[in-house]
């Protein structure tokens, strides 16, 4: 438990340095998620038995050279994932443990929908992977609310309910915003000009004349995230509602 709550702590100073930079700048430096999948291993060769533990961390190492090393492209990624992947399951299966195949699950969900485009920051997807390294579980400080059910709690892990809490506060703060710029005519972008465009953060939609484009706002993704970490994490998950 101790281990876990010095985790989280880490954890979460780490994710509100992120978001501030995402606020800021819409960019944010890779040694965050360096840092954070650092923990996930070292959470993994604490809180597991030898050869489980070693295997996680060895798994969670193999993601990382994925997601952080540059030599690692073309033919090479895909080895690196499979290694990855049958690592977590050998951990899985030596430890008797559902959690190590959690983090594989969230891992591979999230990397799919980047390359499918259904997420378009990487620095997202790089923070929910190395998440899911140190969270496969709720751990035992947590969840003082809605408490953690199983095997529900597999699928509605820590992570995956921290992004469905994101992309529910990232909606209604894209909704609002463009409702308000809009005046009330749209929910799903506003125009502006040309020249207020260049200068804000948003995705250009659409040409709509030579001084006007159709847009909707950039969300620091990174702050709901880091929301919604701290909802599941202490809280528990909503969806334990459902159950």
């Amino acid at each position: 438990m101790v281990v876990m709550f010095v985790a989280f702590l880490v954890v979460v100073a780490v994710m509100v340095s992120a978001s501030i930079s995402d606020f800021r700048t819409r960019e944010i430096l890779d040694y965050h998620w360096i840092v954070i999948g650092a923990v996930g291993i070292t959470v993994a060769l604490l809180t597991y038995d030898l050869l489980p533990g070693a295997l996680l961390a060895a798994g969670y190492g193999m993601f990382m050279l994925f997601m952080f090393s540059g030599r690692v492209e073309g033919k090479v990624s895909g080895i690196v994932i499979v290694t990855g992947s049958a690592l977590l399951i050998a951990s899985s299966y030596v430890s008797e443990s559902l959690f190590p195949m959690a983090t594989l699950a969230m891992t591979l969900l999230f990397l799919a929908m980047y390359f499918l485009k259904m997420m378009k920051g990487g620095a997202d997807v790089k923070a929910l992977v190395v998440l899911s390294f140190v969270f496969p579980a709720y751990p035992e400080f947590g969840t003082l609310i809605w408490e953690a059910v199983y095997p529900s709690g597999y699928v509605f892990n820590p992570i995956f309910s921290s992004f469905a809490i994101a992309v529910v506060l990232s909606t209604v703060y894209a909704i609002a915003v463009n409702y308000r710029r809009s005046g009330g005519e749209r929910i799903s972008s506003y125009v502006t000009t040309r020249e207020d465009a260049e200068g804000s953060f948003v995705w250009k939609l659409q040409e709509v004349d030579g001084d006007h484009v159709r847009v909707t706002p950039m969300i620091p993704f990174l702050v709901p995230l880091t929301a919604g970490l701290l909802i599941s994490v202490i809280l528990g998950s909503p969806f334990f509602l459902l159950i």
